[in-house]
């Protein structure tokens, strides 16, 4: 309907340009006529000459104005042909460009071609529920807000991003301040035909000192292997926002089955599932970047990005084929996470003056990476922050801290794995 009317438009408004370059080649006819009229005439009586002189000499400029005019209205005709034309152009174009991005077809083309693979995904904001006691429900709460409304703003700002890319389909489990059970998330994404679940969360600790971004996904076969890939994009992504990343991790409970809900009960339904901690609401650093809304949308969009790079998805264009995604599944299953320490942790001075203390940490970890340390200078009454462990740095680094030649007594360093497990670093 919408093209037809446009179409109907640019006809009347080429034929509106013709009918007015047709009118001036009209008033240039008449001045031809009119010139050829006068030189056709004889003057009688005295000063015919003269008299013959003067109309001739007007009858000249008449014809130059005749040929002037025939010129104005070729070109005025070229012109209103050209008018018509961009017109009727413009109108094309103000119509495709409602229908497209700057990337090409805008979400609402996207989702209506038909035809074409989807992915199907649930993104699911963590928690949620009008209560203000039950954990449950209101999630980590600091800095005077709850996790439970930050996720929700995460998932609205991801599935925004996702909506400009093709093959992609984008549902909820909820989208407002709504209380449900893991079980219930889980039926949800079933009766929709969900390929996949996002859990969206942040995090929290006992202690209020770690930091960085972590994917949990299935310990089990392809779920572990779906869910690997997924939680590498998006922790990729995240790290580009200045997250750190302590890696796509699994957990399992005292019976073996995998320890968080939404992932189990989603397992047992044929969906695979991971939960996306973005980062900690309790430590400062995390906190500053997901302090306002416009930070919380970027971690929708760290997402959003994240699993269309999964996917091999595409903005503003639907593909007829999805590229095929490794599945392999891992060489042993369950993948099982790290619960044990890191190993042969010791510490060595290197120099020393007045207020100061070089200290080189060796630390190892066989099964997944050291992540942390931290010092105290009371024996462990008090603990520094936590300082990262440069990745790549291998079993080794050297780092200076502020201590006295008293307090070199009283010295301890700690090391820690991705798991949060730690070591106390012995002197050598």
């Amino acid at each position: 309907m919408k093209k037809s009317r446009n179409r109907r438009k640019r006809i009347l408004l080429r034929l509106q340009h013709i009918l007015t370059g047709a009118a001036v080649v009209c008033v240039a006819v008449i001045a031809l006529l009119l010139v050829n009229a006068l030189r056709g005439n004889e003057i009688s009586g005295p000063g015919r000459t003269a008299g013959s002189a003067l109309f001739a000499s007007g009858g000249e400029r008449f014809v130059e104005a005749g040929e002037e005019a025939r010129i104005m209205a070729e070109q005025q005709g070229e012109k209103a042909e050209n008018v018509g034309t961009e017109s009727a152009d413009s109108e094309q174009e103000k119509t495709d460009r409602e229908n497209t991005t700057e990337t090409g077809l805008s979400p609402e083309k996207l989702a209506a071609q038909e035809g074409v693979p989807r992915i199907r995904i649930v993104l699911d904001p963590g928690h949620g529920g009008p209560g203000t006691t039950d954990e449950q429900e209101l999630g980590a709460s600091y800095r005077d807000t709850y996790e439970k409304y930050l996720t929700l703003k995460i998932a609205k700002a991801a599935g925004t991003e996702l909506s400009n890319y093709g093959n992609v389909e984008i549902l909820y489990t909820r989208e407002n301040d709504k209380a449900l059970t893991l079980k219930e998330r889980a039926a949800y994404a079933r009766s929709v035909g969900a390929d996949y679940l996002i859990s969206l969360h942040l995090n929290a600790s006992a202690e209020h000192n770690f930091f960085g971004s972590e994917v949990f996904t299935s310990a089990f076969g392809s779920y572990y292997a779906r869910g690997k890939g997924i939680g590498d994009q998006v922790l990729a992504q995240l790290m580009g926002d200045g997250f750190v990343s302590k890696g796509v991790k699994t957990r399992l409970g005292s019976k073996g089955a995998d320890y968080y809900g939404i992932i189990r009960e989603s397992r047992a339904l044929g969906i695979p599932a991971i939960i996306i901690e973005h980062g900690y609401m309790d430590q400062d650093e995390d906190w500053a970047r997901m302090d306002t809304d416009e930070k919380l949308a970027a971690l929708g969009r760290c997402d959003a990005t994240g699993i269309a790079a999964y996917f091999g998805l595409k903005k503003g264009e639907n593909q007829a084929e999805l590229p095929e995604i490794d599945r392999k599944e891992p060489a042993s299953s369950p993948v099982r996470p790290d619960t044990t320490e890191p190993v042969n942790v010791y510490y060595t001075l290197t120099h020393r003056d007045a207020e100061n203390v070089r200290i080189t940490l060796h630390a190892e970890e066989p099964e997944s990476r050291v992540m942390y340390y931290d010092y105290s200078t009371d024996s462990g009454t008090t603990y520094s922050r936590l300082f990262l462990w440069p990745e790549g740095s291998g079993n080794d680094i050297t780092f200076t801290l502020p201590a006295t030649a008293s307090q070199e007594e009283t010295l301890v360093i700690r090391a820690y794995n991705n798991y949060e497990l730690r070591t106390e670093a012995e002197r050598r």
